[in-house]
C-alpha cells in the first residue's frame, strides 16, 4: 500500500511539470473592427496544410497520445490554439475548451501558426477521422486540411 502511495505522488509531482501555451489565433487583430467589407482582391492566399492527432483508448477509461501532426508530442511544453468562431465545423473541432477539458485538434493547430505566422484567417476546408477498432479498445485519428489567409489591407 505504501508503494501504491509512493507512485501516486510521484505521478502528480512529475505531472505538474509540463509548461501550457494557449494561443488565440486571429482574435486580436480582429477584436476591435465591428464591421470590415472586404473585397477578393484583399485576401491574400498564404497556403494550405494538413494537421493530425493520433491516440488510443483503451476500455473508455485511458487515452494514450500517440502522435501530434505525424510526430512524437513533446509534453514538457504544450501548446494550444483555439480559432475565434463557434459556428459550424470549425466550432465543433477547434472551439474554446468546455470545463477545462482540451481537443486533440487544437494541439495539433499549432503547426498553422508556425507554418503561417502572418495569417489572418485560418478555414478548415476538410476533416477525417479514420478508428480502428482493436480488443477492449480502439486506435483514433483526426486529420484536418486548413488553408491559411492574410488580409491586405491590415498590412500595407
Amino acid at each position: 500500500m505504501r508503494n501504491f502511495l509512493t507512485l501516486i505522488t510521484l505521478s502528480f509531482i512529475l505531472a505538474s511539470c509540463a509548461v501550457r501555451h494557449h494561443h488565440s489565433f486571429g482574435a486580436d487583430k480582429m477584436r476591435s473592427r465591428s464591421f470590415i467589407e472586404l473585397g477578393l482582391n484583399d485576401i491574400e492566399y498564404l497556403g494550405e496544410t494538413e494537421i493530425s492527432y493520433e491516440y488510443s483508448r483503451y476500455l473508455f477509461i485511458g487515452k494514450r497520445l500517440i502522435g501530434i501532426n505525424g510526430e512524437q508530442p513533446d509534453n514538457s511544453e504544450i501548446h494550444y490554439v483555439t480559432l475565434p468562431s463557434t459556428v459550424g465545423l470549425v466550432g465543433t473541432l477547434f472551439s474554446a475548451p468546455i470545463n477545462g477539458a482540451r481537443n486533440g485538434m487544437n494541439r495539433a493547430l499549432y503547426k498553422v501558426f508556425t507554418d503561417f505566422p502572418d495569417a489572418d484567417y485560418v478555414e478548415v476546408t476538410s476533416r477525417s477521422v479514420e478508428t480502428h477498432q482493436m480488443f477492449l479498445g480502439r486506435k483514433i485519428k483526426q486529420t484536418a486540411t486548413v488553408k491559411a489567409y492574410k488580409y491586405r489591407f491590415l498590412h500595407n
